[in-house]
């Protein structure tokens, strides 16, 4: 539809308003930011349930090995540690003995595994993972 430029002003202006083929660019703009956001919320808390799964994996694999009698709470703190530290972020670990179970527990800096950190206000500072388990007889 061509824009219709004519002597009287109500008319050009009538025109004008009728013209909508900048509309879908208005759109555009307006919606871009909000499914940018979007796309990295999803990224961060991504990265965040798999650094979360890492440390769980980790923590299990942990007490299993300590529950076996394979390794000392001190060996297995700096096994755990070791595991499950990345560049960005390392982790701290705490391995038990008390009663006859083995806790596990690892923890890592949430902001390292959330890159954007717009999932900050639902997480926290830190992510951990704990696990406990029977110790298995000599």
């Amino acid at each position: 539809m061509k824009l219709k430029w004519h002597a009287s002003g109500d008319r050009s202006v009538r025109c004008f308003l009728n013209d909508d083929r900048g509309s879908p660019t208005v759109e555009f703009v307006l919606m871009v930011p909000l499914f940018v956001m979007f796309l990295l919320l999803v990224t961060d808390a991504s990265l965040l349930f798999l650094r979360q799964t890492t440390l769980m994996n980790i923590s299990r694999d942990t007490a299993r090995i300590v529950s076996r009698h394979a390794m000392t709470p001190a060996d297995a703190k700096s096994y755990a540690e070791t595991k499950a530290s990345t560049v960005n972020s390392p982790a701290t670990a705490s391995v038990t003995i008390n009663n006859g179970f083995v806790t596990v527990i690892l923890s890592s800096e949430a902001a390292s595994a959330a890159p954007f950190g717009l999932v900050k206000f639902a997480v926290g500072d830190k992510i951990s993972a704990a696990t406990i388990t029977t110790m298995e007889p000599v």
